[in-house]
């Protein structure tokens, strides 16, 4: 049996990846997501409140080459919660699939932006940035999968 028929047949399993995604999602903000030198570790939510803050730093007031490539991609990072929390919104609404993916690609590709920006300034990714992009994948993953036909799952 392939995925598809196993979603086909089961079809609790979409919404049960999402819910068990969220809460994981959710967990990781009181989790040590970071370590950033040797004794600096941010929580998760503490990670995203910097995330979010960069974002507005950076697109609320115009300045033309007053900012680093690094700070773009800590906004990008933090564009992930509100990504992620807009497919859900979205999931039980089909006619929506186009937006859910294309907020999903979006997301992977802000993960990366966060990997890339651990690398540059050698932070260390704890359990709580591993527990937030499972989450966020648990949420997102569901919209990789091609369309499921409506009436009975094929053999």
């Amino acid at each position: 049996m392939t995925l598809r028929n196993t979603l086909d047949t089961h079809r609790w399993i979409v919404p049960t990846l999402r819910i068990l995604g969220l809460a994981i999602f959710i967990l990781a903000f009181f989790e040590p997501a970071i370590r950033a030198g040797e004794s600096t570790v941010l929580s998760g939510w503490k990670c995203a409140t910097i995330a979010t803050t960069e974002s507005m730093t950076l697109f609320g007031k115009p300045g033309p080459g007053q900012h680093h490539f690094i700070e773009y991609l800590v906004a990008f990072s933090g564009w992930i919660n509100p990504l992620v929390v807009l497919v859900v919104l979205a999931s039980p609404v089909r006619v929506l699939l186009v937006v859910r993916r294309f907020f999903a690609v979006i997301a992977v590709l802000c993960m990366a932006g966060t990997w890339a920006v651990f690398s540059q300034q050698h932070i260390v990714p704890l359990t709580g940035h591993f527990m937030w992009i499972a989450g966020a994948l648990l949420v997102i993953i569901p919209e990789a999968f091609p369309n499921r036909p409506r009436g009975p799952a094929r053999a």
